[in-house]
């Protein structure tokens, strides 16, 4: 099953455990980072870093590890496992607590390397169904643990399709993440992305910056009415990439499959990540 670490000592991943008295178990506290590697390469690994600290000093949770820390404990762990690609998780736990409350100020760091798990091909070459939930997540620019909103979110969007592949929070009448992705729309020859109050996807950083190269790129908020009338839609995500959406609730996006614009990103996608891969330098 591979190796795992915990507070940068290596362990058998079917014996990796944390104990009861940690308050990620007892109150759901604590921050965690996903990311992927292209070519074994982790893709973006201290932009990912970075919001991990700052998910944490978001909670007031302490993180006694700095970035080259964390990049080497990340680098050893990923050279510890043998998969072709994949795919990178960093936990950081409230640690144990005196009174089963209050931190002590002693977190634990987990990082578990598993094989990357593709998504499936039909979503990029047919599109994907989101379904929008009058919700948003608590702390929304930090990546805690607790999902339970999320979860909820998801189990409702799949109550009403089955074919949903995330949740879009909604708030105010305003489109704003999914639960495990960023958004974006294309509309009237311009590219929209909400621009506050969300969390500030990796994926979505780089899709702005291939989209500013050559196009036009609005940070604002998105009307759910504005979002139904998209030409186009997509969901960035370390897992999803650049995935397009060809219906929302009960509207399709456009003509029903992915667009011209889409196309053309995910290709630019392709390039700049084979580009990562084959330079072999983690950033």
């Amino acid at each position: 099953m591979g190796l795992y670490s915990i507070n940068g000592e290596m362990v058998d991943a079917a014996d990796a455990a944390l104990p009861l008295s940690d308050l990620a178990i007892l109150r759901g506290y604590g921050v965690f980072d996903f990311l992927r590697t292209y070519g074994g390469i982790p893709f973006q690994l201290r932009a990912h870093l970075r919001r991990l600290q700052r998910s944490a000093a978001l909670i007031e949770l302490p993180c006694p590890w700095d970035i080259e820390e964390l990049e080497s404990i990340v680098r050893e762990t990923l050279a510890r496992n043998t998969y072709p690609e994949s795919g990178i998780r960093l936990v950081l736990t409230g640690g144990d607590s005196p009174n089963s409350f209050l931190p002590s100020g002693d977190p634990r760091l987990l990082v578990l390397v598993t094989p990357a798990l593709p998504m499936a091909r039909e979503y990029y070459d047919s599109g994907a169904e989101v379904v929008t939930v009058a919700q948003r997540r608590d702390l929304p620019e930090a990546k805690t643990i607790n999902y339970i909103p999320g979860i909820r979110a998801h189990l409702q969007a799949l109550r009403r399709n089955p074919r949903a592949i995330d949740a879009m929070y909604c708030a105010a009448g305003n489109v704003i993440e999914g639960t495990r992705s960023n958004t974006f729309i294309y509309r009237d020859g311009r590219w929209i992305t909400p621009g506050a109050d969300l969390l500030l996807g990796v994926t979505r950083a780089e899709a702005i910056k291939l989209i500013e190269s050559d196009s036009a790129l609005e940070l604002r908020d998105i009307p759910l009415e504005e979002y139904y009338a998209a030409d186009e839609v997509i969901l960035t995500s370390s897992s999803k990439e650049i995935m397009p959406v060809v219906k929302v609730d009960d509207s399709i996006i456009g003509s029903g499959v992915p667009g011209a614009q889409t196309r053309r990103l995910m290709a630019k996608w392709r390039a700049m990540t084979a580009a990562y891969a084959a330079a072999g330098v983690v950033r």
